[in-house]
């Protein structure tokens, strides 16, 4: 599994891993549908490069995201932004092994320019 995105690659590599093995039934076998789900994104206290903004305690959130779940975060104090779907910049890509049939199965994120092949 990877991501470029600077910044956001540990938050977006995180929420993928967490997509495709917490919540494999409601995927498989279409990796690509674990990369489509909402994220949030925390915007660390110093950019290091465009387009990543630097600011401490914000948040953005997917417009997927329930509006229970952003009342939440910023109840508990996070500047949250709601951004559009799919707007967050960072983008995974993987390959896994099936471990019931040993297929290869790979898997794209549809907010960039990115693709994958097994075989």
């Amino acid at each position: 599994m990877g991501t470029p995105g600077g910044d956001n690659q540990d938050q977006t590599i995180l929420q993928a891993f967490l997509n495709v093995v917490e919540f494999w039934n409601d995927w498989y076998p279409n990796l690509h549908e674990a990369f489509e789900s909402p994220r949030v994104q925390t915007l660390h206290f110093f950019g290091s490069f465009w387009p990543h903004d630097a600011g401490f305690n914000r948040l953005k959130v997917e417009a997927p995201i329930s509006d229970e779940v952003f009342k939440e975060l910023q109840a508990r104090g996070h500047n949250a932004n709601r951004v559009r779907a799919q707007s967050i910049s960072s983008c995974a890509t993987a390959v896994l092994i099936d471990p019931a049939s040993g297929n290869r199965i790979a898997g794209a994120d549809p907010r960039r320019d990115c693709y994958a092949m097994a075989y």
